[in-house]
């Protein structure tokens, strides 16, 4: 495997462990550790800590370790307060550029998934299906934002459901309840149950996560 491909593949694989929360946010990494766990050589570990430090997901000390950037309180605030004012909105504007097929192939995912399945595969239509929203509006701004968001929402939610899989069961029925307007196309109703799914959300990951994740 050429060097390139070990550093993706070491970035791709740390990430992911980051992501789903396999390295929990606070928890302090070293390299001992992530070569036990990552195929290949310190070199593409090293490499890919680098470009996970300038996606603020990890923070490299010095003599100590690598550790898993936080979640504060302060920071899912703004998360849930920015994707308040821009999911709906983008539902409310642009869902009707998205063909009826998209709206009936998600009715189908979320009405399958089961209640006591993977928190990981029903988050993983979860943010297909919102970034596919977030997508429609074509504009570049909204999408960059959205996916640095995306970061912090994903490793919220995550934890959440490894405490309760009551989240899982309520975000289920909620996705339901956006898409059945959107097939009707009835645009403000979905914007508003949209809105309600994510007043939910937040409220979860508050109620759900312990104080030894998340930080003022």
């Amino acid at each position: 495997m050429s060097k390139n491909n070990l550093k993706q593949q070491a970035y791709q694989m740390i990430r992911e462990k980051i992501m789903n929360c396999e390295y929990p946010p606070g928890i302090l990494l070293n390299e001992n550790m992530l070569l036990n766990a990552v195929p290949g050589s310190r070199t593409p570990i090293r490499d890919a800590l680098g470009r996970l430090e300038q996606e603020k997901l990890v923070t490299i000390l010095p003599k100590k370790g690598i550790l898993v950037a936080g979640l504060s309180v302060r920071d899912l605030q703004a998360v849930y307060e920015t994707r308040l004012q821009l999911e709906p909105y983008a539902v409310l504007h642009y869902g009707n550029t998205l063909p009826e097929s998209f709206y009936m192939e998600y009715y189908e995912k979320f009405s399958h998934i089961t209640d006591h399945g993977p928190a990981a595969a029903h988050y993983s239509i979860d943010d297909s299906y919102h970034m596919s929203i977030i997508q429609a509006t074509e504009n570049p701004y909204f999408i960059h934002m959205y996916e640095q968001i995306h970061l912090q929402t994903h490793r919220a939610r995550i934890l959440a459901a490894q405490i309760t899989d009551i989240r899982l069961k309520d975000s289920k029925k909620e996705h339901l309840e956006i898409l059945i307007p959107c097939l009707k196309k009835d645009w403000e109703a979905a914007a508003q149950k949209m809105h309600d799914h994510l007043l939910s959300s937040q409220t979860s990951v508050f109620r759900e996560l312990s104080p030894s994740y998340i930080a003022l």
